[in-house]
């Protein structure tokens, strides 16, 4: 039997991730410093409304903690926008905050009112066509600093799990702060390895999402 060498840790709400885990993460040595916070946004009316726990300071506070704590942490977030009631200056708000995080990885949704639910009963309901701008703006922001990101970590050396060997003789595989199914991947360009091995790479490029790496 493989002995079990990563833990992942995802969708942890915000209000759950306390001191004690922060510590647990940093100090295990199977739990990969990567974590999955579905905060959803970052202004407090409208997490009161979504009938969340959290507020924009407690987030932010959140996010100096685990990175103060765990330098190399990796962050993946998800946000919504066009929630009824969403204001131009509280989706201003969710931008800046996005700016300021630097989230590794970051998906977004639009509301979408659901037939039953009291958000779709709710007043203030946000324009198709305006959830689909702000959607729009805060992807293209995201890409900036996802890309940015990547192309920081031309030089490193990764240790990288094999996933699958490709046609064209690629090997795809991740380091930890690459999700399966969800994040970018490890381009292997050159060296053969098994899927389900451990690898030492160093990041040579990147593509966009991805890194292309080399075995050492």
């Amino acid at each position: 039997m493989a002995r079990l060498a990563w833990l992942r840790l995802m969708y942890l709400y915000p209000a759950g991730i306390d001191a004690t885990l922060i510590e647990t993460v940093a100090r295990s040595e199977k739990t990969v410093h990567y974590l999955d916070i579905p905060i959803q946004h970052v202004s407090d009316n409208v997490l009161k409304s979504m009938h969340r726990p959290d507020t924009g300071d407690g987030i932010r506070r959140l996010i100096e903690a685990l990175r103060r704590a765990i330098p190399d942490i990796v962050l993946r977030t998800t946000l919504m926008v066009g929630f009824p009631g969403e204001s131009d200056r509280q989706f201003a708000e969710l931008i800046d905050f996005v700016e300021w995080a630097r989230f590794d990885a970051l998906g977004c949704f639009r509301f979408y009112p659901e037939e039953g639910t009291q958000a779709a009963r709710m007043s203030a309901q946000v324009p198709d066509e305006i959830k689909q701008q702000r959607l729009d703006e805060l992807m293209r922001t995201q890409q900036k600093i996802a890309f940015a990101k990547n192309e920081s970590r031309i030089g490193e050396t990764l240790r990288c799990l094999v996933d699958s060997v490709g046609p064209d003789g690629l090997c795809r595989g991740r380091f930890y702060g690459q999700a399966p199914d969800i994040d970018g991947v490890c381009i292997i360009r050159s060296g053969r390895a098994q899927p389900g091995r451990f690898i030492e790479t160093k990041v040579v490029a990147a593509q966009d999402y991805d890194l292309l790496v080399e075995r050492i």
